[in-house]
């Protein structure tokens, strides 16, 4: 047996590992899971995004409501101050008219604020109504993650020995690989999930590319590593 079929091996205890942890990752629990998974994520950016705006909005109508006050007490001064002055015989109709300006600039003033605390009282309504809806979908969903992670936990640990025994196999296969060899495939695995193809009808199993007749021949000799020179996989021709 040389060096490459050691390592042919290895990558197919390897294998066994990747089809187990494959498995439990595409089971319906699992995929339900990523689902919930991806939902609460949502929620919970919902969740803070109307917090920010209740705050907001909560601090802006603090604002407008004294302001509002203080515009009502500026214009109830003018109002006394008007009735002042029309029984002020040497009052001018000019400051009169000037008073009605003020007075009549300071309702539309107070009527504008008005509005603005009416529409932000609407928006705290509406914005605390989705919070607390938001909120309830997103406790509903949490209880059933919850659930559905343990019955993923479930399927891992009934999972748990028959991974153990094919990691074990694999580990046991790579001490007899060479260093140099060993590091050359793990660089490869980091790009492709099966490093090394076969050569299939003068093909490479991985990239379906052609391969020269020069590359097959040293292939099936086994004397060497040989890559692919399309997709740079480890070439392996079975005995």
């Amino acid at each position: 047996m040389t060096k490459i079929d050691d390592l042919w091996l290895y990558d197919q205890a390897q294998q066994e590992v990747a089809k187990i942890d494959n498995r439990l990752k595409t089971t319906p629990n699992r995929a339900r899971l990523n689902k919930l998974h991806s939902f609460l994520s949502e929620q919970q950016a919902q969740v803070v995004s109307l917090t920010r705006q209740i705050e907001a909005r909560g601090a802006a109508l603090t604002k407008l409501s004294a302001l509002c006050q203080d515009l009502e007490r500026r214009l109830e001064l003018e109002l006394s101050e008007f009735s002042t002055m029309e029984n002020d015989e040497e009052c001018t109709a000019a400051e009169m008219t000037e008073a009605r300006k003020s007075m009549e600039g300071l309702m539309d003033q107070i009527t504008s604020a008005r509005k603005d605390i009416t529409d932000a009282i609407a928006f705290l309504e509406k914005a605390t109504a989705d919070y607390k809806e938001t909120y309830t979908r997103a406790g509903k969903a949490k209880k059933e993650y919850d659930a559905v992670r343990a019955a993923c936990e479930g399927e891992a640990a009934e999972a748990k020995p028959e991974r153990e025994q094919a990691v074990a196999a694999a580990d046991k296969l790579k001490a007899g690989i060479d260093p140099a060899l060993l590091k050359r495939y793990t660089a490869i695995r980091s790009n492709y999930s099966n490093p090394i193809a076969t050569v299939e009808n003068n093909q490479c199993s991985g990239c379906r590319m052609s391969l020269p007749t020069s590359i097959v021949k040293k292939v099936a000799s086994g004397t060497g590593l040989v890559e692919c020179e399309n997709c740079g996989r480890i070439l392996y021709t079975r005995q």
